[in-house]
Formats: C-alpha cells, structure tokens, sequence
C-alpha cells in the first residue's frame, strides 16, 4: 500500500502545474492566483500531514517526505511558473 501512496503523490504532484490553466479558463485572472495559492499550500502543507497520518509510527513517511520532498518543491514552482504564464496568456 505505501508504494501505491508514493505513486499517487508522484502523479498528483505533476498534475498540478496544469491547475492555474484550468481554473484560469473558468474564472480568469482572479482563479489563476486562487488556483496556484491553494495548489502550492496543499504540496507544501498537506501531502507531508497524510505521510503523519498514514504511517505515523512506521518510519516510511519520514522516508518518503525525504524522496518526494524535492518533487513536491519543483512542483510547487512549476505551479507558479504555470500560473505567471496563464497570467499573461488571459490578460491579452
């Protein structure tokens, strides 16, 4: 199970760059930076709270944390980068 937790977090963790497109699609401008603030809160906040709670004395989410870490902070801003992009497609 913890490997299908790990790949699942890789998986997601690249999907959310695509976040600020959709939202900005939606909603324009003011979805773009409401998208990429609670994209990159949930990456940096609550993926390493799930680890806490899915292997709280087992030792394989500090592990993970440590692997997906870097991930999660590349993700984090290529959500950014995504979102100045979309930015600056929607206001033309």
């Amino acid at each position: 199970m913890f490997d299908d937790l790990m790949t699942l977090l890789v998986i997601l963790s690249f999907g959310f760059p695509a976040i600020p497109w959709f939202f900005g699609a939606r909603w324009g401008l003011r979805g773009v930076w409401l998208s990429t603030g609670f994209a990159v809160i949930i990456l940096l906040c609550l993926f390493p709270i799930l680890f806490w709670v899915a292997c709280g004395a087992c030792g394989q989410g500090a592990i993970a944390i440590f692997v997906l870490g870097p991930t999660w902070i590349a993700s984090a801003l290529l959500t950014v980068t995504s979102a100045a992009f979309t930015y600056y497609k929607y206001t033309r």
